[in-house]
C-alpha cells in the first residue's frame, strides 16, 4: 500500500463574477469532519497491521437559512409540480473543488480523488451502499472522480473537479436517492440535458436477476424543479481558501 497525502481545497462565491475560496474552519469543533490535509496508506495504529486505504473529509457549504417567502414560493412550486422541491436547487450555486495529492513513498503509485455529497434530505456515501453480495463485484462508485491517477515516487499532482462535473454529480445523487436509479447507471451516463428524472422500482432481493424497471405509478421529477426560480439561496462566504462556490445569478 502506498502512502498518499491529500490536500483538499474548497470555494464559496457570492456572485458569478466574485468567487470566494474557502477551506475547513480553523476551529475543529465547528466542523470536526472537515480535514484539509489527509493521509492514506498508513497503519491505523491498532496493532493489527490494518492499513487506512481511504482518507475522507467533509466541507459544509455555509448557505443562509430559508426565509418565509422563499419557503412559500418553494411550496407553491411543489404543489404545482407534484414533487418535493428543495430549497437549494440545481443552478443556484456553482461548485468547483481543487485538490493536490503527494506520493509519500519512494515508489510510484496510484490514487483516486473522489467527490460525494449530500442534499437537504439525503447523503450519498458509496461505502455505505452494498449493491451485491458477490465479493468480486465492483464497489459502489463515487459520484465523480473514479479515475486512477498515476503519481511518480515523491511527486505531487494537482487537479480540479470542475463545475460541470459537480453539476452532473448533483443530478446523479438525485437519481440515486429519489428515483432508485442504480449508481452505476447514474454516474456512467450524462444526464444534465435530461428534461426529467424517471423513478425506478426498488430492486427485489428475492429476484436478483430481474433489473429494476421504470415505476409506472411514480410522478416523474421534472427539470423545472431543478432550475433556480426567481430567487435562489443566499450564499454566505465566511472562510478564506478552499473549494470554490459561486452563485449563478444575483
Amino acid at each position: 500500500m502506498r502512502r498518499m497525502s491529500l490536500i483538499v481545497v474548497g470555494v464559496i462565491g457570492c456572485s458569478a463574477n466574485d468567487p470566494v475560496y474557502v477551506q475547513c474552519p480553523t476551529t475543529a469543533t465547528t466542523q470536526p469532519e472537515c480535514i484539509a490535509n489527509l493521509e492514506a496508506g498508513m497503519d491505523d495504529g491498532t496493532g493489527t497491521d490494518t492499513v487506512v486505504a481511504k482518507a475522507k473529509s467533509r466541507l459544509l457549504l455555509p448557505i443562509t437559512l430559508e426565509k418565509a417567502d422563499d419557503m412559500a414560493a418553494r411550496m407553491a412550486l411543489a404543489a404545482q409540480l407534484g414533487v418535493d422541491v428543495p430549497y437549494v436547487k440545481l443552478g443556484d450555486i456553482e461548485v468547483e473543488v481543487e485538490w493536490t495529492v503527494k506520493n509519500l513513498e519512494d515508489m510510484e503509485g496510484e490514487a483516486k480523488v473522489e467527490l460525494n455529497g449530500a442534499t437537504e434530505l439525503f447523503e450519498y456515501d458509496p461505502d455505505m451502499i452494498v449493491l451485491s453480495d458477490d465479493d468480486e463485484a465492483p464497489p459502489t462508485p463515487p459520484l465523480t472522480g473514479n479515475t486512477p491517477i498515476h503519481i511518480p515516487a515523491g511527486a505531487t499532482v494537482s487537479g480540479t473537479i470542475r463545475e460541470d462535473e459537480v453539476k452532473e454529480a448533483s443530478i446523479d445523487i438525485e437519481q440515486v436517492t429519489r428515483a432508485n436509479v442504480n449508481p452505476f447507471k447514474a454516474t456512467l451516463t450524462i444526464n444534465k440535458n435530461d428534461k426529467e428524472i424517471i423513478p425506478y422500482t426498488l430492486p427485489d432481493p428475492t429476484m436478483p436477476d430481474v433489473p429494476p424497471m421504470p415505476d409506472l405509478n411514480a410522478v416523474h421529477i421534472p427539470r423545472a424543479y431543478r432550475e433556480h426560480g426567481a430567487r435562489g439561496p443566499r450564499v454566505r462566504a465566511d472562510a478564506a481558501h478552499g473549494a470554490r462556490v459561486r452563485r449563478s445569478r444575483a
